[in-house]
């Protein structure tokens, strides 16, 4: 009796300090008790779990299957058994511990997300898939299946499926998790227009002056849409996202820099014999592309900081922190080849910046440029997406470069980049003189 009581108290001082975060004080208690009394299955239990929190599978496996041998009847046991087979690659044997364990309480909604997982990674989609919507049934306020569930939907290129999924798991999400343009977007996208207006309309409230605020409530209501973005709005965005541009723009597949990369391959150039523009030039993705080609080449972008991370590579001869058709105007040099990738989405209207273009091209010069496509019949020549960027209809683009006496040399649909996995439509275009 007085044993049993001692290791009464030695197991509550055990869980105390494992809750504490004491682990090698609680390890020690568990081991104790159970060298005490083997068959105590609680104590091998609790030890088994805070071995596999300190990644100790093997040992956390022989426990936690020592505990469920003595005691068969705890859904977590089973659960925290699962959770040591998966991150051994047991995946069999994970799928028949976490099953087990929502046999015995099948409303614990963590169980079911696991389970999932377990199934994808033993390529059994379906399965997987019904376990994550049993889980949005348990719990429709919790992210975590929704982004489960658009992730395999996108790994089985059921692409609209995968960003639905994700917008729900963006809306019910906890507050504050995700930045209000991305949540904007999701209400829009999941047909609730007017809380994603409201949203944009209660950050100018607190701050009046937000450019991005007011570029993107343009947007979402549809109602005096500029002809192109402000210059406080893409400053303010790059400046914002300069430290992080490529390493983003390399997880979104974007594609400029090997667009550009792989037609001037097939051009028989010689080295460092072209006099070089790049319009939009952020850090210098298309720029490592141009240089092998550039006697000159000069980089022209708005936003200081991406200016400054594209000054650090040394690609450029010249850089300039200007707006590209004020720097049209003003520049007396005169080119072989102008580069404007991923540019021509934050100007709406284009009729002026490529009539600029095409004076300050030499004879023979090239345009390369790339577009996000707006497709489909349009009553306008280009559209504000709720994305803040601009698609072109290719109609008006091929009318527009005729109007302004470039002969078009190619232009074809590509992916310029992905969001959320989906492929976003675009077009690339080379043009002359």
């Amino acid at each position: 009796m007085a044993e049993r009581s001692r290791n009464s108290e030695l197991f509550s001082a055990a869980l105390r300090n494992h809750l504490n975060g004491d682990l090698a004080t609680a390890e020690a208690l568990y081991r104790e008790i159970i060298h005490a009394d083997p068959g105590n299955s609680q104590a091998r239990h609790y030890l088994g779990y805070l071995l596999q929190q300190t990644d100790r599978l093997q040992e956390a496996f022989e426990q936690l299957t020592g505990a469920i041998a003595l005691d068969d009847r705890h859904a977590e046991w089973h659960f925290n058994l699962g959770i040591v087979l998966f991150k051994q690659n047991y995946t069999a044997a994970a799928i028949d511990a976490f099953s087990r364990a929502i046999a015995i309480d099948p409303q614990k909604y963590f169980y079911w997300t696991n389970l999932g997982s377990a199934f994808e990674l033993n390529q059994e989609w379906s399965r997987a898939e019904q376990c994550y919507k049993a889980a949005i049934d348990l719990d429709p306020h919790s992210p975590d299946a929704f982004y489960l569930l658009s992730a395999l939907c996108l790994k089985l290129k059921r692409f609209d499926e995968a960003r639905q999924f994700n917008y729900h798991g963006i809306v019910v999400a906890p507050a504050g998790s995700t930045s209000k343009i991305i949540l904007g977007q999701a209400y829009y996208e999941l047909g609730r227009k007017n809380d994603a207006i409201a949203l944009f309309e209660n950050w100018l409230k607190d701050e009046p002056d937000n450019p991005v605020a007011t570029h993107l409530l343009a947007a979402y209501r549809g109602k005096k849409i500029p002809q192109q973005c402000s210059h406080e709005y893409i400053q303010q965005t790059f400046d914002a996202f300069a430290n992080s541009f490529d390493n983003v723009l390399g997880r979104l597949k974007y594609s400029g820099p090997q667009l550009v990369q792989d037609y001037l391959a097939l051009l028989d150039l010689s080295a460092c014999s072209q006099s070089v523009l790049d319009l939009g030039c952020g850090t210098g993705l298309v720029g490592e592309k141009l240089k092998p080609y550039a006697r000159l080449l000069v980089g022209i972008d708005l936003s200081p900081v991406m200016l400054e991370r594209s000054r650090e590579k040394e690609l450029y001869h010249q850089l300039h922190q200007s707006d590209i058709a004020d720097y049209l105007r003003k520049t007396n040099e005169q080119f072989d080849l102008i580069t404007c990738m991923d540019t021509f989405i934050y100007v709406g209207r284009l009729e002026e910046i490529l009539e600029l273009i095409h004076k300050k091209l030499n004879p023979g010069g090239r345009l390369l440029f790339s577009t996000e496509k707006l497709i489909g019949a349009h009553e306008h020549s280009y559209k504000l997406n709720i994305s803040g960027r601009y698609s072109h209809h290719p109609d008006y683009l091929t009318e527009v470069l005729n109007k302004t006496c470039f002969d078009i040399l190619q232009m074809r649909d590509v992916a310029i980049r992905t969001e959320s996995g989906y492929p976003i439509e675009g077009q690339f275009f080379c043009a002359s003189r």
